[in-house]
């Protein structure tokens, strides 16, 4: 959290003291307050906390503090010692501005007052996720297949598929969101994924709000099977088929020489599992004049990838191939570029009402 310093500021909107003090008196101070200084979007179920930071100055009395929120005191049903403060509220906060007022003494009788003021976000349906389905359940995939795995839900959020490999390894898969509330993650099969019954979760996330729903079928990719490809219907598709019918244009199985098979964009600067020194470029071929879509997301994650410590959309451009198929992107850097971050680049062809399959590739950073 960015350290707060409350301070006699005539250009902040926090205001501290009404009363004129002796210089020992100014460190007396509260810092960390939460939510932050004119935060937006803050959750109506916040806790309100502060840290009070009396150095060189004299200890807080703890029988003097007051806090007041929206006017309201709950001191009574606030935490608070020498050092902290923290009230959680009995219910929701109000939506739009939201006012709290800190009062306090020190043991040396010296009196203070500190007011911030943040946004409470208004109120929203809750996420929720209705199905989770994969085109591995009935048949295993194996080198070069597609895996697809399909998300329905609240439409507008944010979304992504856990793969579960073998009880500790999770590999998380970015989603887009295809239509309404139908979001899509693919991998393409490698000969190094073996997976003997892996879990297949989905995640949505909209603001602070989070949900996860698991397939009911496990997952199984192995080097002896030749599995399927199935790219996600346009405009209607509900759920992720485990076999049947493709949306038109598409195609199935790892040995098609038609036209979709050449509009499937393929990357000729980077390939899987490469690294990438500061930003980057992206040239691929597709068919000529194609359109193509190409999403970038960085993340950067520790033990392996078992812990995501957070991810930045860095790219969602679409291109227009050349007379030779050609295309190409530049990928800026993220904001906080570390050695070892991953790019999740994924990318879609489109000629008139024909769309390729997905082709997705990771990079990392040096």
């Amino acid at each position: 959290m960015q350290k707060l310093l409350l301070t006699l500021t005539a250009a902040s909107s926090l205001l501290l003291a009404p009363l004129a003090l002796p210089p020992a008196a100014l460190a007396q101070r509260v810092v960390d307050v939460s939510p932050d200084l004119n935060s937006q979007n803050v959750s109506p179920s916040t806790s309100i906390s502060g840290q009070f930071n009396s150095t060189d100055g004299g200890a807080v009395d703890v029988n003097s503090v007051r806090i007041l929120v929206n006017d309201r005191d709950v001191t009574n049903n606030s935490v608070v010692t020498r050092n902290f403060f923290s009230y959680r509220p009995d219910q929701a906060l109000p939506a739009g501005q939201n006012r709290v007022r800190v009062e306090y003494a020190s043991v040396n009788g010296q009196r203070r007052v500190v007011e911030w003021s943040f946004a409470v976000q208004q109120p929203q349906a809750a996420v929720r996720i209705t199905s989770v389905t994969h085109n591995a359940a009935s048949n295993p995939l194996g080198p070069g297949s597609t895996f697809l795995a399909t998300v329905n839900g609240t439409p507008g959020a944010r979304g992504s598929v856990l793969l579960i490999q073998d009880g500790r390894t999770v590999r998380e898969l970015p989603a887009q969101e295809v239509s309404s509330g139908v979001y899509v993650a693919t991998l393409n099969v490698q000969s190094s994924d073996r997976v003997a019954e892996g879990v297949v979760v989905g995640r949505l996330l909209r603001q602070n709000q989070v949900t996860y729903a698991a397939a009911a079928q496990p997952v199984v990719l192995s080097t002896s099977a030749g599995g399927t490809t199935e790219a996600p219907q346009v405009g209607g598709s509900t759920g992720g088929s485990t076999g049947g019918s493709t949306s038109p244009g598409t195609s199935t199985g790892t040995g098609s020489t038609g036209s979709t098979a050449a509009l499937q964009p393929r990357f000729t600067s980077h390939q899987e599992g490469g690294q990438v020194s500061g930003s980057f470029t992206l040239v691929g071929q597709t068919r000529p004049n194609a359109r193509v879509n190409v999403n970038v997301n960085s993340r950067v994650s520790v033990l392996g990838g078992l812990i995501n410590l957070g991810s930045q959309s860095l790219l969602n451009e679409e291109v227009t191939a050349d007379a030779n198929g050609r295309f190409q992107v530049q990928v800026p850097l993220p904001s906080r570029p570390t050695s070892g971050t991953q790019y999740i680049v994924r990318a879609t062809a489109r000629t008139g009402n024909e769309v390729s399959n997905p082709t997705q590739l990771t990079l990392s950073q040096r």
